[in-house]
């Protein structure tokens, strides 16, 4: 079975680009677990209900459990947005035209095909929110496979500790600063933004090269930078002026964190030599973002503990285009 877990958690942004994330977080689970037979099903499932919490739930944060049981495997998402379990509802021939709703509408649709799918699904009330479960079991386990779906008591949420599949790392960002985090957020947008504009522009063969390799390296850690900024984005409405970033994300994402870091630096030396309208990242930024490659890489490679941002700073020498 690999040595992992029972039961695996991650904690995603509730965003349709965290998606992708999810489903080889699951994917990842079910081969460690010697259950790659249930994949196609579970990435369909698992796609339909984060899409619709991402969409539809009016929620910060989506929380995906995958469930290793006796008769197959169950999916569970959860999230923390205020729409409660009425809002649930497969939209079927007999359903779909009387809702009333376009909230039903857009949920329903991905709701009829996890039904088709899943031996049986349901909704929980949680102390979080709500959470929607498939269970995915063999074909020939008739006893499960047309149940109807079931509406359950209200529950307990369970903790939000990530148990993730072999492969995977928590990475943690220690006392983080938000604002600083939020502002280098936005640069890298800022900067992405640019750059795709400059695709069009056959003239700038740098600019275009360096586009395409800065759009490659964002998307596959996509759900973890999304993760953070969201944390970030709470802990500003809550009024704190450090945090802890918490990220799961496949070990092998450090290297691509490591390209990532580069390809920006260049992008910077651009912005200060007046090839692109962005200002080059400040001092601060540019210590900041060496802070969470070191850290990404660090633990993701070699277990590193997490050093807190305002010690690195006091002790790192590390230039700041090197990792």
């Amino acid at each position: 079975m690999g040595g992992a877990s029972a039961k695996l958690h991650i904690r995603l942004a509730a965003d349709a680009a965290s998606v992708s994330g999810a489903r080889r977080f699951v994917v990842d689970g079910l081969s460690a677990w010697g259950q790659a037979r249930f994949a196609d099903a579970a990435e369909l499932v698992t796609s339909e209900l984060t899409t619709n919490a991402a969409l539809h739930a009016g929620a910060d944060f989506m929380y995906v459990t995958l469930e290793r049981r006796t008769t197959g495997v169950r999916v569970y998402v959860e999230d923390d947005g205020p729409l409660g379990p009425d809002m649930v509802q497969a939209r079927t021939p007999a359903t779909g035209d009387r809702s009333g709703s376009s909230e039903l509408d857009a949920t329903g649709r991905g709701l009829a095909i996890v039904g088709m799918v899943a031996g049986r699904w349901g909704v929980d009330e949680t102390a979080r929110g709500k959470q929607v479960w498939a269970e995915l079991v063999d074909p020939e386990d008739a006893g499960h496979l047309f149940e109807e779906p079931q509406r359950l008591r209200p529950s307990r949420a369970p903790e939000a500790v990530d148990e993730l599949p072999p492969g995977w790392v928590l990475v943690r960002l220690a006392q983080c600063p938000v604002e600083l985090s939020l502002q280098q957020d936005r640069h890298l947008d800022e900067l992405v933004r640019e750059l795709q504009l400059l695709s069009v522009d056959q003239g700038s063969d740098q600019s275009l090269a360096l586009a395409d390799e800065i759009r490659g390296l964002l998307v596959s850690p996509t759900h973890a930078r999304l993760t953070g900024r969201r944390a970030a984005e709470r802990a500003r409405e809550e009024g704190k002026d450090v945090m802890d970033v918490d990220m799961a994300m496949p070990r092998e994402f450090s290297e691509l964190i490591v390209h990532l870091h580069e390809a920006v630096a260049r992008a910077d030396q651009l912005c200060a030599e007046g090839h692109l309208l962005t200002l080059a990242s400040p001092p601060d930024v540019q210590e900041l973002r060496a802070w969470m490659t070191q850290e990404i890489v660090g633990q993701a490679t070699r277990g590193t503990r997490p050093v807190p941002w305002a010690d690195w700073q006091r002790t790192s020498s590390v230039p700041m285009d090197t990792p």
